[in-house]
């Protein structure tokens, strides 16, 4: 597709959100730009076919603000090792891949790198990409190897530890909220790397080490560094990524067994790229990890971690190891821990009005990585003015940073929100007290020592908008939003109803806040003991389950929806489960008056809005969006270069609609 290059500001690229839903990018995503690959977000554009790209980009793509140019949609793979060229001095090799986090490079790209985060030292380095694996591009992801052109990666890298201070560093936001897995994580540690050398003093079985669980960029790598410091032990990392043969790896195991001293801990990461079920040599892998566990086993004062992503694609040999009994998870960053990142990340930021409870609800899917990477594009805004960040700024920031938890299903945002929503001002309020208030400003309800409720039902007739109003308000919160007709989770099928309810669950909860919108709620949870199979009665006792928080459920809300309050089992609309009722007749004069005020529909000057909404009397939202597309039809009859429908069209509409309701 075809766009006109103009200045823009932001390292993100901004074109056209309707022109990049036709490129198959309707949340932005990688482009091939001349040169160049660069990220391309929705934005506001001077014209429709204008595309604002940065000073940077430009100078990379070999382009000129005014000229037309083809962009492509673009796939790039991970980078498997990415060599940089032009440092005056040595770069740390860790602060270069966070620093490139999510980025897509291409070899000849320039770059502009800063000092670590948190340091004192703010000035610029300029570098250019001299190689990539696989060439000629690719995405900067957390397994990426990224070092200076003429250095080799160790085979074996030491983490040093960051000297402790007020400054929040890189990791200190990322462990933000780990307190009890990082006190785990440490006990292990002190217990296998103990000078008293406790598990053979006390009898204990051999063990090797822990298994450390979590989505990537979530700070496991930053866990395992802090857990050994406060253990007392050294950290010696040993890079998997780009191990293609069994060789290499026996090699690199075998070293780090021999040349660690104690109390050490050993870490990998990325075991399941090597050992998992897409290993490239799965069965070897699994062999020389069996070797490899028994020899640090043998070792004392040493002890080993591997990170996975998830311990599912592990090597069934290696993940049941009795050498290795424990599995610590990592969650995805709930709203809590996200705020506190934001917050971490920000502390020694110039700032104004900054709303972290906000920017945590913004950001479902982040990562702590990607947030760090929203903060450094914040600040990156307005590093050349001097001007504080704002909140304004941060949100173009969040919008602008795809969630790379990938593995998860976001939901959908429905694009328009409660100005959309005619009248209904009462049910608005109460679905923002409900729903809004605890994900925004949880402080509401500790206050006075409540807990806020988990769940709501809407009903009334049909075509009152009760699904419209809840997309509405997952627009306005700002949560993941999975809606659900009743009968989808159904199944013939013995206990697949129950596990598809389950899923739901567990997706929702994974990229919490997020909004559960069981539509037609009624076919699903139908009054137990009335139906005609047992299927929906497993069904209803699984919703329980999940909604009574058996299986904690996090920050997850559930609305359902019926026409008939009076079918649904009464179990799920006692106060815990979907305890707020509300009520969505047909609409009142006012609603339908408001609803003909923020129609598209164009009306013509003969049109008597007040009389329209008389004549309507009865009828639902539904009904009346029909009388609308049905009168903007007749007007097409009558004139196809109509531009405005006529008194005469609404009045045909009507007469149409009324007939086929008496037919009825």
């Amino acid at each position: 597709m075809r766009f006109i290059i103009k200045r823009g500001a932001d390292p993100t690229a901004r074109a056209d959100a309707t022109l990049l839903v036709a490129m198959g990018l309707p949340g932005g995503g990688v482009v091939a730009l001349g040169d160049t690959h660069a990220v391309v977000a929705p934005g506001d554009v001077p014209s429709p076919n204008a595309l604002l790209v940065g000073p940077r980009t430009l100078d990379n793509a070999g382009l000129d603000v005014g000229e037309s140019v083809d962009v492509r949609r673009a796939i790039l793979p991970r980078a498997q090792r990415v060599v940089l060229g032009g440092a005056t001095s040595p770069l740390d090799a860790r602060h270069l891949t966070r620093a490139l986090q999510g980025r897509p490079v291409t070899v000849g790209d320039r770059l502009a790198v800063k000092g670590a985060y948190g340091a004192d030292d703010d000035t610029e380095t300029e570098l250019i990409v001299a190689e990539v694996e696989p060439a000629p591009a690719g995405i900067v992801g957390p397994g990426t190897i990224v070092h200076e052109a003429g250095r080799t990666p160790p085979g074996v890298i030491a983490h040093v530890a960051s000297p402790p201070g007020e400054t929040p560093t890189t990791a200190e936001a990322l462990l933000a909220g780990l307190d009890t897995e990082r006190e785990i994580l440490t006990g292990w540690f002190s217990l296998l790397t103990s000078s008293q050398r406790l598990p053979t003093t006390w009898g204990l079985p051999e063990v090797a080490g822990v298994i450390v669980e979590g989505p990537a960029g979530c700070g496991r790598s930053e866990l395992v560094d802090a857990a050994a410091r406060d253990a007392g032990a050294a950290v010696h990392e040993v890079p998997l990524d780009m191990v293609f043969k069994p060789d290499r790896l026996l090699t690199l195991l075998e070293r780090s067994v021999k040349e660690t001293s104690p109390p050490a801990i050993i870490y990998l990461d990325h075991v399941d790229s090597v050992a998992g079920s897409d290993g490239m040599f799965e069965t070897q892998a699994g062999a020389i990890f069996r070797w490899f566990l028994d020899a640090v086993a043998d070792r004392p004062r040493i002890a080993c971690v591997l990170g996975v992503s998830s311990s599912t694609r592990l090597n069934a040999a290696i993940s049941s190891s009795p050498l290795l009994p424990r599995r610590l998870v990592i969650p995805p960053p709930d709203t809590q821990r996200r705020a506190l990142l934001f917050e971490a990340a920000l502390a020694q930021v110039p700032q104004r009005n900054l709303d972290f409870d906000r920017l945590s609800a913004r950001t479902a899917g982040f990562s702590g990585a990607d947030i760090m990477a929203a903060v450094l594009e914040a600040t990156a805004l307005v590093a050349t003015s001097g001007a504080p960040v704002t909140q304004e700024l941060l949100e173009r920031a969040v919008d602008g940073t795809p969630p790379s938890l990938g593995t998860t299903s976001l939901g959908e945002m429905p694009s328009y929100g409660f100005d959309r929503v005619a009248n209904l001002d009462a049910v608005k309020q109460r679905l923002t007290e409900t729903v809004i208030w605890q994900m925004t400003d949880p402080d509401r309800f500790r206050r006075l020592g409540i807990e806020p409720p988990k769940g709501l039902l809407l009903w009334g007739p049909p075509g009152t908008g009760k699904t419209y109003v809840v997309r509405a308000l997952a627009h306005e919160s700002g949560a993941a939003f999975f809606p659900i007709k009743g009968a989808e989770l159904l199944d013939k099928w013995v206990g697949e109803s129950e596990r598809a309810v389950r899923e739901v669950f567990a997706r929702a909860k994974a990229v919490a806040p997020a909004i559960l919108f069981f539509d037609e709620i009624d076919a699903l949870a139908p009054v137990r003991g009335n139906s005609t199979n047992t299927v929906t009665d497993s069904v209803v006792a699984a919703l329980l389950t999940e909604m009574d928080g058996v299986a904690d459920r996090g920050d997850v809300f559930v609305i359902g929806a019926t026409n008939r309050r009076d079918l649904v089992d009464p179990a799920l609309l006692r106060p815990g489960r979907l305890e707020v009722h509300l009520r969505l007749g047909l609409p009142a004069a006012e609603a339908r008056a408001a609803f003909f005020s923020i129609s598209d529909v164009p009306f013509a000057d003969d049109i008597d809005l007040e009389r329209v909404v008389a004549d309507t009397e009865g009828l639902s939202f539904a009904e009346l969006a029909g009388l609308l597309r049905e009168a903007a039809l007749q007007a097409l009859r009558r004139d196809p270069e109509s531009i405005a429908v006529s008194g005469g069209d609404i009045a045909d509409a009507l007469r149409a609609l009324r007939e086929r309701s008496d037919e009825a």
